[in-house]
């Protein structure tokens, strides 16, 4: 199977609106015969690094590694590709849908944590360990979203390993979750495009304080994800001369 039939048998598969349980299990079967035989992922890259243009149309990440080989145009799934070098592990971390992931080139460790705490406590995280798989070329591990899919994965010993991704419609826009499990923290991760505006919305937040005057209307927030919003302490729409 190929890019571009994957994606035809995904979108016929998600407009069908089968229970999760069924999608899953069916996108399993779809995932496995995609990774059988990387040939076509070949042409891929060989345009990734062609030029500016194909490299134009990838988004910004929270990972560096993350390369998006495919979005529906109902925006009811995307299938993203990952290049990991030798040993190399992500961020703990969690995710805003479900998934499903393999390896299409070398194994892929995938160790998943259980979530002990309520989440009340800001930055503080407390997990459990449940599992540490190691999944072969063809394997495919199901995600689910929330704290139901916190797991980090990564290469194994190969020199490069090539994974593959295919994740359902956000139920959380703008962040994931980054956790240390020894330190038992949490933080949220942004994409980095997404974060650049945030640390500028936090910097006027400051400067608002130190100089007394108002610099961040609530017009600013509008284009973020309302879990960022209210970060933010929300002044009045119409700021003060400077």
């Amino acid at each position: 199977m190929n890019l571009e039939e994957f994606c035809e048998r995904f979108q016929t598969l998600q407009e069908q609106r089968p229970k999760t349980p069924i999608l899953l299990d069916a996108g399993k079967q779809l995932m496995q015969e995609l990774l059988r035989d990387p040939a076509w992922f070949v042409e891929f890259l060989r345009n990734y690094v062609a030029g500016p243009a194909f490299l134009a149309d990838q988004p910004a990440s929270v990972f560096d590694n993350e390369i998006r080989l495919y979005r529906s145009s109902d925006k009811s799934f995307i299938l993203l590709a990952y290049l990991w070098d030798g040993g190399d592990l992500c961020a703990v971390h969690d995710h805003s849908a479900w998934g499903l992931i393999g390896p299409l080139l070398h194994p892929l460790r995938e160790v998943k944590y259980r979530r002990l705490d309520d989440g009340q406590v800001d930055g503080y995280a407390r997990l459990e360990q449940t599992s540490d798989l190691i999944l072969q070329p063809g394997e495919v591990g199901i995600i689910l979203p929330l704290d139901k899919g916190i797991y980090q994965t990564g290469a194994v010993d190969e020199p490069l390993t090539i994974s593959l991704g295919v994740y359902g419609r956000s139920i959380r826009q703008g962040y994931i979750h980054f956790f240390d499990p020894p330190g038992k923290k949490v933080r949220r991760a942004t994409t980095r495009l997404l974060f650049k505006k945030v640390l500028a919305l936090r910097a006027l937040a400051s400067l608002e304080e130190v100089l007394g005057k108002r610099f961040l209307p609530s017009s600013l927030l509008e284009s973020l994800p309302g879990d960022l919003v209210r970060d933010f302490r929300l002044p009045s729409t119409e700021t003060s001369s400077t």
